[in-house]
């Protein structure tokens, strides 16, 4: 009988993991490939921001879980985790649940030979007063699309009354810095829509950091540039500045001052889905995080393993893998090429980070980032449209990952032609 090897989550990290296992052993029935998701739909996360403005439509450009399955070699399954029991090596997941509250699929048990725990990662909110209660947490497809609702409503009154919508976003990282950016090229954008009387005069683009520079993470130079670019499109940047709380009007910081805002946005910090707090058997860390040894396997516990933002791997320097896309897609390259020589019996190898440099897209407008490990020695700075070229270049990388190299040009070749022919926003 095939082994199952079952997947929780369909991020960058599992979708590709269940992708490649897929064809290499599910399409010929070696193994039973299983993944499990919430959602039908999976977009690359980095691209939520699009989502939320309205640049991409997840009608066209997702991915099908179920489709995608089926031409891959996997099984999904629609369902939310709400338990994980390494005895009986079987996870609950919760009832699924239409519109009307009513119980379409009732909790169900499945059972492993092994499991994936790839459950991504949300905002932390650091337990900031009214933070979850006022604000938008952009770190799923639901959240971007809530957002997206929000906007459209906005923009609506906005035609009519000619006010300031203003938008606050906590944390200066990538996801604030790109979704700023990204709203300034829809406002630029809305008046061929009909939107006649809204310019770009009538946005105002709070962004919210607790450090002294924006993309704090990143090497000075690239942080330098991005402030430089956010300043000149307006975008008010509030440095060094905490947030205390969150009210329905704005955000309070800690000096006693009052930023208002029509929509509120947390894009700051991040740690393992609240979910994970009821895994008593499983080794969660304070910051909601499963503990994982060197070879992304839950410590203390076999045959069940975790990858990506809901996982801690402590390195050899001391550091925990930084919650970034780049080590989500090196955990699921490792953690194939570990399961192939586990079916043949062979020693597993240790995870080891490789950092390649951080790119980050600032709309139409620009890109800025480094590049770093195997490109050169040191590290060096790019923008502009090369930084832009290759930021895209990412994406390409993700979608090989999940279809193979032809499959993934004739994929991003019939997005490019459909967008002849597409709006370049989507306001429905």
């Amino acid at each position: 009988m095939a082994q199952k090897i079952v997947i929780v989550g369909g991020g960058a990290a599992g979708l590709a993991l269940a992708s490649r296992l897929g064809r290499k052993f599910g399409l010929s029935k070696q193994m039973d490939v299983c993944l499990i998701d919430k959602n039908t739909i999976h977009i690359w996360k980095p691209k939520l921001h699009e989502v939320a403005v309205g640049v991409i439509d997840q009608s066209i450009e997702g991915l099908q879980y179920r489709d995608h399955g089926l031409k891959n070699g996997y099984q999904y399954v629609r369902g939310c985790i709400e338990q994980c029991d390494p005895q009986t090596k079987s996870i609950q997941l919760a009832a699924v649940i239409n519109d009307e509250n009513e119980v379409i699929i009732p909790q169900r048990k499945i059972e492993y030979d092994y499991l994936v725990l790839a459950l991504g990662g949300v905002s932390n909110s650091f337990n900031t007063l009214g933070a979850e209660q006022n604000c938008i947490f952009l770190d799923s497809l639901n959240s971007a699309n809530r957002f997206h609702d929000k906007l459209l409503d906005a923009l609506l009154q906005l035609n009519e009354t000619q006010d300031k919508l203003s938008i606050g976003i906590v944390g200066a990282g990538a996801t604030g810095v790109e979704l700023a950016a990204e709203l300034h090229h829809v406002i630029e954008s809305v008046a061929e829509y009909g939107y006649s009387n809204i310019s770009k005069q009538h946005l105002e683009i709070h962004l919210i950091e607790a450090a002294e520079k924006v993309l704090p993470q990143l090497p000075e130079q690239v942080s330098l540039r991005a402030q430089a670019v956010l300043s000149k499109l307006g975008i008010k940047l509030h440095l060094a500045v905490q947030v205390k709380e969150v009210t329905k009007q704005g955000f309070i910081t800690s000096s006693g001052e009052t930023i208002n805002a029509n929509i509120k946005v947390w894009a700051a910090g991040v740690k393992g889905p609240k979910v994970l707090e009821r895994f008593s058997a499983l080794p969660i860390t304070p910051r909601n995080q499963i503990d994982v040894d060197q070879y992304m396997q839950v410590k203390g516990i076999d045959n069940i393993y975790a990858l990506g933002d809901c996982a801690q791997l402590i390195q050899d320097n001391g550091k925990p893998v930084p919650p970034r896309a780049q080590a989500a897609a090196q955990m699921a390259e490792t953690l194939f090429k570990n399961i192939c020589l586990k079916m043949k019996h062979q020693p597993e190898k240790p995870f080891i980070y490789k950092d390649y440099g951080s790119l980050v897209s600032l709309s139409r407008f620009s890109a800025v980032g480094n590049l770093m490990g195997n490109l050169r020695t040191g590290t060096f700075f790019v923008e502009g449209h090369l930084a832009r070229i290759m930021y895209i270049s990412l994406y390409q990388r993700h979608l090989i990952s999940l279809y193979g190299w032809m499959s993934a040009f004739v994929y991003r070749l019939a997005q490019k032609l459909l967008r002849w022919k597409r709006p370049k926003l989507k306001l429905h």
